[in-house]
C-alpha cells in the first residue's frame, strides 16, 4: 500500500504539476553507454522509479508495463540545449501510467542531465539522493569497482517520525500550527493551466557567502533571509498586502528527527506549514529577517512539521476517495475564483558534491526546480551548489502579467545583494 504521504502528494496534482527537477550542466560530454548502464542499475536499486500509482480505497504501486520502461531514460540530441530543456520541463510524467522518474541526457555541444521525479514518490531530498546514486554508479563503471547499491528498506511513511512524539505533543502541534488562518494570493489574470514554463536566476557570485556570514553574525539562518526576501518582494508587487498579517507556506523535512542511517531515500517526508508575517510600509529586509527567524523558531520548537504530518494522517481517516473528493471540490472552487492559494517558498537545499561527482567532465552548474504551480498559486524554490544560489519558479504563463516573474526575481535578488 502507498503510504498516506504519497497519496497526499499524488492528489495535490490539483494545485501543481507534481514534478521536481535536478539539472546538471557539464563542460563536456558524458560517456553515454556508461550512463545508460548506471541508470539501469539505479532502477533495480530504487524500484519505485519504474512503478505506477494505482488508485483504490487503499492505493498501491505496481510495475509499469514493460513497453513503458524505455520512458525512464533517453538521449535528446539538439542544437539548442536550453530550448530542449524548457520543452522537456513543460511536460510532467503521469503517475497513473508511470514511470515515476524521467532522466534525459540533453546533448548539444555539451551535455546537460535532467533528472525529473514525480512528487508522488519523493520530495527534493530524494531527488538529490537519486542524483548521487547515478553519479556513484557511473563512476563505479569507469573503474570496474565492486559497488553494488543496497535497496533502501527504511520506512517511507510518517510512522517512523510520529511514533517519536507522544499523542498530546502531536495534538498540541496540530492545534497550534495547523489549519489556514488567512488565505491570499498573487493576483492572477487567468486561471487557465496553460503555457507551463520555468524561470530561474543565478544570484551574483559572492552573495551566498555574504548571506552565510550575515546569518552567523545575526544568529539567524540563510533560510530565514531567503524567506524574508521572498515575502518582502511579494508585498512590493502587491502593495495592498502591506500592514496585514499574512501567511506564506514553507516546508520542513521531517528527516531532521531521524538518524541519518535511517533516512529513506525516495520518500515524501517534507511537509508544509504557514509562517504568518507582517510588513509595514517602509520596512526593510533586516527587521523582517528577525520576525521570520522568531516565527520559524517557534514552529521548529513547537514541532509544526509533526503537526502537519498528523493532520495529513487524520485527513485520510475517512479514506482515500474522501480526500480526493475534497481536493477536487477545492479545485473547482479555485477555478471559479472562489478560493485563493497562499504563496509558497521552498528551500530545496544544498546540492551535495556527491551529485556532481561524475569523475569528468567538470560540472558547470547545477540547480533544482520546484513543481509548476497552477493559478492562483505562485511558488519559488531556492537551491545552492558550489557556492552559487539559484532562485527558480514554475508557473503558467497566461496566469501572470508578462513581466511579473522576471521583475520579481530581479527584485528579490536585489534585496539579497543588500542584506
Amino acid at each position: 500500500m502507498a503510504p498516506v504521504n504519497d497519496q497526499w502528494n499524488y492528489l495535490l496534482s490539483t494545485i501543481w504539476d507534481q514534478m521536481i527537477h535536478l539539472v546538471i550542466r557539464f563542460d563536456g560530454r558524458l560517456d553515454e553507454p556508461r550512463l545508460h548502464a548506471a541508470i539501469g542499475e539505479v532502477m533495480v536499486a530504487e524500484p519505485l522509479t519504474a512503478m505506477r500509482f494505482t488508485e483504490s480505497q487503499s492505493p498501491w504501486y505496481q510495475p509499469v508495463d514493460p513497453e513503458k520502461m524505455s520512458r525512464v531514460y533517453s538521449v535528446l540530441r539538439t542544437g539548442d540545449g536550453d530550448g530542449a530543456l524548457q520543452e522537456l520541463l513543460s511536460v510532467p510524467t503521469d503517475p497513473l501510467t508511470g514511470p515515476m522518474v524521467r532522466i534525459r541526457l540533453v546533448r548539444s555541444d555539451t551535455d546537460l542531465l535532467c533528472i525529473s521525479v514525480n512528487h508522488t514518490i519523493s520530495d527534493a531530498y530524494g531527488v538529490k539522493s537519486l542524483g548521487s546514486l547515478i553519479a556513484r554508479l557511473y563512476c563505479a563503471r569507469a573503474t570496474l569497482a565492486s559497488f553494488r547499491p543496497v535497496k533502501n528498506s527504511h520506512d517511507r511513511s510518517f510512522r517512523g517520525v510520529l511514533r517519536l512524539f507522544p499523542e498530546d505533543v502531536r495534538e498540541e502541534a496540530l492545534i497550534t500550527f495547523g489549519g489556514q488562518k488567512e488565505v491570499w494570493n498573487v493576483p492572477a489574470r487567468s486561471f487557465a493551466r496553460a503555457d507551463p514554463r520555468y524561470s530561474s536566476v543565478r544570484i551574483a557570485p559572492g552573495i551566498l557567502p555574504a548571506l552565510k556570514t550575515r546569518a552567523r553574525e545575526c544568529g539567524v539562518t540563510v533560510n530565514d533571509i531567503l524567506l524574508s526576501a521572498y515575502f518582502l518582494t511579494l508585498t512590493e508587487f502587491i502593495p495592498e498586502c502591506k500592514g496585514k498579517m499574512l501567511p506564506v507556506l514553507t516546508s520542513i523535512d521531517l528527516r531532521r528527527y531521524l538518524s541519518p542511517d535511517a533516512f529513506p531515500s525516495l520518500a515524501n517526508l517534507s511537509v508544509a506549514f504557514e509562517v504568518p508575517l507582517r510588513v509595514q510600509p517602509g520596512t526593510s529586509l533586516s527587521p523582517l529577517v528577525r520576525q521570520v527567524h522568531d516565527s520559524m523558531a517557534e514552529r521548529k520548537s513547537g514541532h509544526a512539521g509533526v503537526g502537519a504530518a498528523e493532520q495529513i494522517c487524520r485527513n485520510f481517516s475517512a479514506g482515500y476517495y474522501g480526500v480526493k473528493d475534497l481536493l477536487a471540490r477545492n479545485a473547482r472552487e479555485t477555478r471559479a475564483c472562489r478560493l485563493l492559494k497562499n504563496p509558497f517558498f521552498s528551500n530545496l537545499g544544498i546540492i551535495p558534491d556527491s551529485v556532481l561527482a561524475f569523475g569528468g567532465p567538470p560540472v558547470r552548474e547545477a540547480f533544482m526546480l520546484p513543481p509548476i504551480e497552477y493559478p492562483p498559486g505562485f511558488g519559488l524554490g531556492a537551491s545552492t551548489c558550489q557556492g552559487s544560489l539559484f532562485l527558480s519558479t514554475g508557473f503558467c504563463g497566461r496566469s501572470l502579467p508578462i513581466d511579473f516573474v522576471p521583475s520579481f526575481l530581479k527584485r528579490m535578488a536585489e534585496h539579497l545583494s543588500t542584506c
